[in-house]
């Protein structure tokens, strides 16, 4: 096929889906070695360093959505049960909304704790929501809650990423893996 509607990821798509991969491993430690956030919390280097994370996945997941509408590749194998391409679908999109999303729900509640958000100390980015703005606070619990159901989404994916490997003995995983 073509590299519109492509049987296989491009190289650029492949790059994309590891480094988010490691932005978000690299997040999720991030996440659990920071101090919970709240009005009183003092800027730390953990903190800096989820910040600047959390920007680089919003950058690299807004590259990869611009890819993936130039580049679309079918998510399923034809011979998947009708459900299992559902769900497949269902949790990549999922994936992009919590991927775009989370990164901006953050940066509103830091702003709404007075906390700076910025690229590794580089580029201070401007503040999205008022000091103690409600909507910026409940978006802070929106964005942990929606961490966890990221973490939940990963392990679905990659156990069905083995499941076809290992049982199908299908191209699914290979066809991500950065070389075959």
């Amino acid at each position: 096929m073509t590299s519109h509607g492509a049987a296989v990821y491009t190289p650029t798509a492949k790059a994309l889906h590891w480094t988010i991969v490691l932005l978000v491993t690299i997040q999720f430690v991030t996440a659990l070695a920071m101090p919970d956030i709240g009005p009183h919390t003092q800027p730390d280097t953990w903190i800096g360093l989820h910040f600047s994370i959390g920007v680089l996945i919003l950058v690299v997941m807004a590259a990869r959505l611009v890819h993936r509408l130039m580049y679309p590749v079918p998510l399923e194998a034809s011979q998947a049960p009708a459900w299992e391409r559902v769900v497949a679908l269902l949790i990549h999109r999922l994936f992009y909304l919590i991927l775009l999303t989370g990164p901006l729900l953050g940066w509103a509640s830091a702003s709404a704790h007075r906390l700076t958000v910025s690229l590794f100390g580089l580029i201070t980015l401007p503040s999205i929501a008022a000091p103690k703005a409600r909507w910026a606070l409940t978006a802070g619990d929106v964005h942990a809650t929606a961490m966890w159901v990221l973490l939940a989404l990963v392990a679905m994916h990659a156990a069905a990423a083995l499941y076809h490997h290992v049982v199908r003995h299908d191209a699914t995983l290979r066809r991500m893996l950065p070389v075959e």
